[in-house]
């Protein structure tokens, strides 16, 4: 995993945790969708929060999305994940993983 944040952008952007090979074989993705999934039940679902994924180009990861509705929520996730502050992915095909399912508008739904 590699990344880093100081917070400094908090709730103003995206937020990306790139993942290695190794470690989204191993699963680390499923863990984090765990975890952002009962964080997102717990606070009863609010609308634009969501983690969305997609493979890395030349296979040599996975990079897990946060949208900036999720970060008063999923902070400490965020932070303990080092997850960097980001623009909104363009040119990416993600998956929706967990979230307002009004996201899935232009994203497909991973399963």
């Amino acid at each position: 995993m590699t990344g880093h944040s100081d917070g400094a952008a908090a709730g103003a952007s995206w937020y990306r945790i790139d993942l290695t090979a190794e470690d989204y074989a191993g699963g680390e993705a499923d863990v984090i969708e765990g975890a952002f999934r009962a964080i997102y039940i717990a606070c009863n679902a609010p609308l634009g929060m969501a983690m969305l994924g997609a493979p890395r180009a030349g296979g040599d990861g996975y990079s897990v999305y946060f949208t900036p509705d999720s970060w008063p929520h999923a902070r400490a996730l965020l932070r303990a994940y080092a997850a960097l502050p980001d623009q909104r992915p363009r040119g990416v095909r993600l998956s929706l993983r967990v979230g307002d399912a009004a996201l899935a508008l232009g994203y497909a739904r991973a399963f």
